[in-house]
């Protein structure tokens, strides 16, 4: 049971680094921590255990880190954007064929770049090209194209999904020429070839889907099955029945030790068969998912030589130790994740729900007619059942829906999946022999595969496939945490939940000082807790706020001085946006900029310096004579606060390496109607990342700035005015040229903002809303840029 706890600390170390984004003298200290504290407390068996427990912690966060890349002069990812670039690398990996291209995962060793220079590169890129000539695993390729970052928005990170296979550069539509082949690995080399002609020999014995559905059943090739078929296998909940999992292994296991024990020595039939099951483990692809199932398989048979059942909990938490960390980053994968929770449901939950229903039938029928029942059942619905207990959440968590009738289809399709296996796999070995011989066994297999499609196309076919039902991040750690709890909780004798309650009553009724102690102690450490996760992580942070109908931009620098750019129209709104932001003891603000004096800017920040203290304010007095402006004078002068003319060549310096620039309006004034025009436009600038704010600025603010010969190029531009047809004519966007455009907008407004125009003008840029994102949030360490919306 130590594995366990000591797998378990270490995953969360894991965890907690990728999350939380600590220092990394955390983990270090920690460790220091945890050694002594194991040295002095050796004899202590809870003391030991919490110490070797903290430490593994600590180690896990450190491999976390160890793992993060750090990008220098010969890395291929450092040339991400350089234009059209000519690179030459090994395919390291078996291609993956869709319908129109295919995608080479390639290790780039040489990079020339657009002025003819020629450096030495290491890296992995994903490679986009089209389908024929077909590539193979070992090959030499010359590759041109552009090479980019991959690309993320708020519904999918295709960056962080690249990432976390170790690439971080991506050529789309690329030209590849051909220079040589078996650069790989003999061993590679030969398998992957084994496993082409594998699905050869699937194609010509069986028609599709059903050639495809082996493929993937078998071989882990899951690009050939039509999307109208996946799409049914994904509504009914039945998709794990593509993917290589435990199933596959445990079958794979079984038959390299059943035919290796009969012809060789006990530890040479165990050698087979270990050897057997890597084999496969890397034949289907090796992902982390199919890799646990591997380990477990590996585990099972070790613990059948030593004469000792093994312990599946334990193989469980050994698979997950040795997974995170050959791979940290495999914590996130969700093939991973769901095989994880769905071994793991069916450790927990599948043996008592056997025992529960056999007791209950026992009731009405003879013990023998019970487990004859259950039999039958167990497969099909209690193992189903008990892994789904556990996947739900994170099924939810990643689509958003949850198919009812899951449950139904995994019953009826599951007793055809042993003989799919089986006898799909003894028709494939056949006809890599004979394959006259092994078409006729690829007959019995159709069968199997055919009934398994056509109930997933009936039951999808179904009113009520799915229900549209989100689990956010808090919601799926609550339901483990209850989870958690209810399982432990049964897992006691029913004597010793006697003996537990009766504790709890008699603590509840005495010690009320202890309690008080205890009480006092966690609200601390909570508040220390959350006070510690407001720290900076030295990143900037731009919220543009869903305020309604205006404008607010909350600004948080990497050490964590904080900017407010322009109130909103509605105060209560703004310091609701601001309470969610800020830390919870913070009533400060080192700067509050306001653009112009309209409304929709002014009204939110008038509050603002009522409740906050103020250290700086920038704006530019424009004759503003409503009430609103009148009270913001009078505040200013109240609390002294220091104000900064907003005026064109003005600089802010806001933190180490961010700045920001006033660029609009000069000294004077333009003379019109309203105060749009002289907005304050300014641009924050972060290393390589810069953000242009441009107030409510309109087509003859924008004209002036293009007449100076100002430099407007930016990387995320705020789009002025609410995207008002007025403003954003397509000289001032070309100049900026944006890789992204953020429009601060009220929901069904009475302006019509943002215009047609203005949206069409823009149809080339990644375009956020508050109207429909909610907010903005731009979060850059100088180099790169994320964006998340929707808090």
């Amino acid at each position: 049971m130590t594995l366990l706890y000591l797998a378990a600390a270490w995953v969360a170390g894991v965890a907690f680094a990728g999350v939380a984004d600590p220092p990394w003298q955390l983990f270090p200290a920690l460790g220091f921590l945890a050694t002594l504290s194991l040295l002095l407390w050796w004899d202590g068996r809870y003391a030991r255990l919490a110490s070797a427990s903290l430490l593994m912690m600590a180690l896990g966060g450190g491999r976390f880190l160890l793992a993060t890349p750090s990008f220098n002069s010969r890395s291929l990812a450092a040339y991400n954007g350089a234009d059209w670039v000519t690179l030459e690398g090994v395919v390291v990996r078996e291609p993956e064929e869709r319908d129109t291209y295919t995608n080479l995962r390639v290790r780039a060793e040489r990079l020339a770049l657009p002025d003819g220079t020629v450096r030495a590169v290491k890296g992995l890129v994903l490679v986009k090209t089209k389908r024929y000539p077909r590539r193979n695993y070992g090959d030499r390729l010359r590759i041109s194209g552009l090479l980019e970052t991959p690309p993320t928005n708020e519904a999918f990170s295709y960056r962080e999904y690249l990432a976390r296979r170790g690439i971080y550069s991506l050529m789309e539509r690329a030209h590849v020429e051909f220079i040589a082949e078996d650069h790989g690995t003999r061993p590679l080399l030969f398998l992957f070839a084994l496993r082409r002609r594998a699905e050869t020999v699937i194609a010509e014995m069986l028609p599709e889907p059903q050639a495809a559905l082996l493929s993937g059943i078998l071989l882990g090739v899951e690009t050939g099955i039509p999307e109208e078929v996946l799409k049914d296998f994904r509504v009914t909940g039945t998709f794990h029945i593509i993917a290589i999992s435990g199933f596959n292994m445990t079958i794979v296991s079984g038959v390299f030790a059943g035919l290796a024990g009969r012809f060789l020595h006990r530890r040479w039939a165990l050698l087979v068969a270990m050897v057997g099951v890597a084999l496969y483990t890397v034949l289907v692809g090796a992902s982390a998912a199919v890799v646990r199932a591997a380990l477990m398989g590996v585990l099972y048979l070790l613990g059948r030589y030593v004469g000792r059942e093994s312990y599946s909990p334990i193989s469980l938490a050994a698979a997950a130790l040795f997974i995170t960390a050959w791979n940290p980053h495999a914590l996130w994968d969700s093939g991973f994740l769901l095989s994880f929770a769905a071994t793991a449901g069916l450790l927990l939950y599948a043996e008592p729900f056997e025992r529960s229903l056999a007791r209950c039938l026992t009731v009405v029928t003879s013990a023998e007619r019970a487990q004859q029942v259950v039999g039958a059942v167990s497969e099909g619905v209690l193992v189903t059942t008990a892994a789904q207990i556990m996947t739900m959440p994170i099924i939810l968590s990643y689509s958003g829906q949850r198919s009812p009738i899951a449950l139904v289809s995994n019953m009826l399709i599951a007793p055809a999946q042993t003989y799919v296996m089986l006898i799909g796999g003894l028709a494939t070995i056949i006809g890599l022999v004979l394959p006259p011989l092994g078409r006729i066994v690829g007959w019995v297999s159709w069968l199997f595969l055919t009934y398994t499609i056509e109930v997933v196309r009936l039951t999808a076919a179904l009113p009520i496939r799915s229900l549209p039902l989100e689990m956010d991040g808090w919601m799926v750690w609550g339901y483990y945490a209850v989870l958690s709890l209810f399982t432990w909780w049964l897992a006691k004798p029913r004597d010793r939940r006697r003996e537990l309650l009766g504790r709890l009553k008699k603590w509840l009724s005495s010690g009320l000082e202890s309690k008080a102690l205890v009480g006092a102690a966690g609200v601390l450490l909570a508040l220390a807790f959350f006070a510690w996760r407001e720290r900076p992580d030295g990143r900037l942070h731009v919220h543009v706020l869903d305020v309604g109908q205006g404008d607010a931009i909350f600004v948080r620098t990497p050490s964590g001085r904080q900017v407010l750019v322009d109130g909103g129209p509605s105060p209560s709104l703004l310091l609701s946006r601001l309470g969610q932001r800020m830390p919870f003891w913070d009533r400060s603000l080192d700067l509050v900029v306001l653009t112009h004096p309209d409304a929709d800017h002014i009204t939110g920040l008038v509050e603002v310096l009522e409740r906050y203290r103020v250290d700086g304010v920038v704006y530019r007095e424009m004759g503003c004579q409503e009430a609103v402006c009148a009270r913001w004078d009078q505040l200013l002068e109240e609390d002294d606060v220091t104000v900064y003319r907003g005026e064109a060549g003005s600089y802010i310096g806001l933190d180490h390496g961010l700045e920001m620039e006033v660029l609009h309006p000069g000294p004077d004034l333009l003379i019109g109607e309203g105060f749009n025009d002289n907005s304050l436009v300014m641009r924050l600038r972060y290393g390589e990342v810069s953000i242009l704010l441009t107030g409510d600025i309109e087509a003859r603010a924008e004209e002036r700035l293009l007449t100076d010969g100002v430099d407007l190029r930016s990387t995320v531009l705020k789009v002025a005015h609410h995207g008002a047809c007025t403003s954003s004519t397509a000289a001032f966007l070309e100049a900026v040229d944006p890789e992204a455009a953020v429009i601060s907008v009220g929901e069904d407004n009475d302006f019509d903002h943002p215009c047609d125009e203005v949206l069409e003008r823009l149809r080339e840029r990644t375009v956020y809303r508050t109207d429909e994102h909610g907010t903005v949030e731009l979060i850059t360490d100088g180099v790169r840029l994320w964006v998340e919306t929707g808090w």
